[in-house]
């Protein structure tokens, strides 16, 4: 009855049939029936959602009240495979009695419900920082619950919201003077906090890619700019000429850095990267460089410029921008000059 209901974007059937698979019991099965009481009709999304997790596997469609099921195959309950505790009926006289035991539909649907929320709840990181574990990440996650009701979700599809979010933070620190600039400040956290929907569908929806994360990446880089500068002319325009050097001085300080990065990743080939000072900390760890990473985290970072700024300590917080990213600018030019050494 509800083998076309999403389960965390992915219809149940499809997610039932695919935890089936990736058993040691059925990991050999090349073929498999979908039987659901009264018979039912896969949708377009259901059908290709089979066909891009289940490539390889013959999937067919009954119903038990037929006589379809095999007299020597096992019958699994798809609910319970879902639940994590599968009920196997070994013969038809089970089945039957089974068949007649059925939950009523309002506890069926809430199971699958629990399951959705169960999904989405795992799709957190290791690396997420206070604010993301403690704000960000529940705001999210029922963002993602939402969306994820809907067939046809992708991460892609999150990329744009958080991107839309963007662009109603920069019109707002265009055209809205002092009451635009909170508004940008708190859109701009706004981004941070929607920037983790798209990789929660991915991973829910078992659509983690390359592309996407490098997407997802550069939309990151570009609010980020976009909302530094857009806030220091903001304040200029405002006659807040000393807030908006700070800013300036700042923006330019993290070019040199990020030219300085790119730079280095060009003449050692591979994937471009600006994470050459991130992996050599990474490679030393200690509390210091830990904590380091934890504070300029981007969730941590957004909720702090969008405090400020939201309680007019705007030029307080690009003078501490500015003094931040120079004393981040030696770091870079000592990581560097050191790798450098090493390296000859």
């Amino acid at each position: 009855m509800h083998a076309n209901r999403l389960v965390a974007g992915v219809p149940a059937a499809v997610r039932a049939a695919l935890a089936l698979c990736q058993s040691e019991e059925f990991a050999s099965s090349d073929a498999m029936i979908v039987a659901v009481p009264g018979g039912w009709e896969a949708t377009p999304w259901a059908r290709s959602e089979f066909a891009r997790l289940l490539p390889d596997v013959r999937i067919a469609i009954g119903d038990p009240y037929q006589g379809i099921l095999p007299e020597d195959s096992p019958v699994l309950d798809a609910i319970s495979v879902l639940s994590g505790v599968p009920v196997i009926l070994t013969n038809r006289e089970a089945v039957q009695q089974w068949l007649g035991e059925q939950e009523h539909e309002s506890a069926q649907i809430a199971k699958l419900s629990a399951v959705s929320s169960g999904i989405v709840k795992a799709t957190g990181k290791p690396s997420d920082g206070l604010v993301s574990r403690t704000l960000n990440r529940p705001i999210s996650r029922a963002i993602s619950q939402v969306l994820l009701k809907f067939p046809g979700i992708t991460p892609i599809h999150a990329t744009g919201l958080a991107a839309f979010t963007a662009i109603l933070m920069a019109v707002c620190l265009l055209f809205g003077g002092a009451n635009g600039l909170i508004a940008g400040a708190l859109l701009f956290h706004a981004a941070s906090v929607i920037d983790g929907v798209d990789g929660e569908i991915a991973r829910a929806t078992m659509r983690s890619s390359e592309f996407g994360a490098k997407l997802d990446t550069i939309t990151d880089g570009i609010t980020n700019l976009a909302f530094l500068s857009l806030a220091s002319l903001n304040l200029y325009w405002q006659g807040q000429v000393q807030a908006a050097t700070y800013g300036a001085i700042g923006l330019a300080l993290l070019a040199i850095g990020l030219t300085a990065l790119g730079l280095r990743s060009i003449s050692m080939g591979g994937p471009f990267t600006f994470d050459a000072v991130k992996n050599n900390f990474n490679a030393r760890p200690s509390k210091i460089t830990n904590a380091l990473a934890a504070i300029t985290s981007r969730d941590v970072y957004a909720a702090i410029f969008a405090v400020t700024f939201a309680l007019g300590f705007a030029e307080w917080m690009l003078l501490i921008f500015m003094g931040s990213v120079g004393i981040w600018l030696m770091t870079v030019l000592i990581v560097l000059m050191e790798t450098r050494a090493r390296r000859s």
